[in-house]
């Protein structure tokens, strides 16, 4: 084998072993949900705008130091559904303070991260998602 082919593997290897290495130092610090967030981001998976019940405060599953230091974020795992009434589990990231609790949400969904989300009228959700999440009118 060449000396430059040897070079770029072992480089590669570096690479990869660096990656690996600050990927779990970010999740052992609470980081994880922001790695899952930004990799939906990046992959290629259709957005889909779904609905959900916004979830009660005080049933976040973790949390994490913001990237000032000053505060702290949410992180969700709720129940979503689209118009179809086609359901899937979402992470939804609160930025420096917890849910409210009330109302429903309308969220942008790439794979498995609400990428955007915002607070909307019950009246605004559809039937079908509405009927596949359990919910009441």
């Amino acid at each position: 084998m060449c000396k430059s082919r040897m070079l770029r593997l072992l480089a590669i290897a570096l690479l990869v072993a660096g990656a690996i290495a600050g990927g779990n130092a970010l999740a052992s610090t609470g980081w994880a949900p922001a790695l899952r967030s930004v990799a939906d981001r990046i992959l290629p998976y259709p957005e889909v705008t779904m609905w959900a019940p916004a979830p009660e405060p005080g049933s976040h599953v973790s949390t994490y130091a913001d990237a000032t230091g000053a505060g702290s974020n949410y992180v969700y795992d709720v129940r979503a559904a689209d118009a179809n009434g086609d359901t899937r589990e979402l992470q939804l990231i609160f930025f420096g303070s917890e849910s409210s609790g009330s109302g429903w949400l309308e969220i942008e969904a790439r794979g498995g991260s609400g990428v955007h989300y915002r607070a909307c009228e019950e009246t605004a959700v559809p039937d079908d998602a509405v009927a596949a999440l359990g919910e009441r009118r």
